[in-house]
């Protein structure tokens, strides 16, 4: 009877954890998905890649999740990397989340050649990253995130360097 019941339990255990897995799709399935819904057909990208090479940033920050632990504690966690970026010139927030979602996609799907200057925070080699673009005090506030720990240490990684090259410059006060 108890071998019966460990069985059960261990199948049972088995099938939780293949549900578990598979609610989460792999990166290409997210990035085909982006793709058919979101991005423009016949579109070569360029306008993508012109967005990312002017886009100036003026601040780049990592998001945090906080995270319990064992024995009641706690941690922080990095989740990602905020940037605030110049609203480019007729450009709406929601214009460029899908310029950017359509830009990640399409180089994960190896659709369009990654920008030569090799820091793009929008993207990453077998990883999906989530793009949000949200009006900020007259700015916009790009949001990135991935599905690991690993992977959203690299976003902030490649946004540091990207905020580094695209920074805005500030014109001098009187």
């Amino acid at each position: 009877m108890r071998v019966h019941l460990v069985f059960a339990a261990a199948t049972v255990s088995i099938g939780l954890l293949g549900v578990g897995c598979s609610s989460n799709p792999p990166p290409s399935a997210k990035a085909a998905r982006v793709e058919r819904l979101q991005c423009e057909p016949g579109e070569t990208g360029q306008q993508e890649e012109q967005l990312i090479r002017s886009t100036k940033v003026l601040d780049v920050e990592p998001l945090y999740s906080h995270v319990r632990t064992s024995n009641g504690n706690a941690e922080e966690r990095v989740n990602g990397a905020k940037l605030i970026v110049r609203p480019p010139q007729g450009i709406s927030a929601e214009r460029m989340t899908r310029l950017l979602q359509c830009h990640s996609a399409r180089v994960l799907l190896g659709q369009a050649n990654a920008p030569s200057f090799g820091d793009d925070p929008y993207w990453l080699p077998d990883s999906w990253v989530t793009i949000d673009v949200k009006p900020e005090d007259g700015n916009f506030a790009v949001t990135l995130s991935a599905d690991s720990v690993r992977d959203n240490l690299k976003v902030f990684s490649r946004a540091n360097r990207y905020g580094e090259q695209q920074t805005a410059t500030q014109p001098e006060l009187p």
